[in-house]
């Protein structure tokens, strides 16, 4: 029976993997109702506009979910986009 709960456990998180996207900064998106996979060219978008831009490596996790939000996805974060 324990081992069926872990399985369980497992496959939920899994399934979680296919309905979120994550940044190569730590944010994710998308939820359920908003599969990530919907957000994937905002992602890449906002990605290079990182780069381009020069945005120092300390407030890129910031400014990705910023430009993500900027760019229509449904971001839950309680921090702002000011600095």
């Amino acid at each position: 029976m324990r081992k069926l709960g872990m399985v369980l456990v497992v496959m939920a998180l899994g399934a979680c993997s296919f309905v979120s996207i994550a940044d190569r900064y730590g944010n994710q998106y998308g939820d359920w109702y908003n599969p990530g996979g919907n957000f994937t060219w905002q992602l890449d978008l906002c990605q290079k506009q990182m780069e381009t831009q020069s945005v120092p490596a300390m407030d890129r996790k910031l400014a990705m979910r910023c430009c993500m939000r900027d760019h229509g996805v449904p971001v839950n974060s309680s921090v702002g986009c000011s600095a």
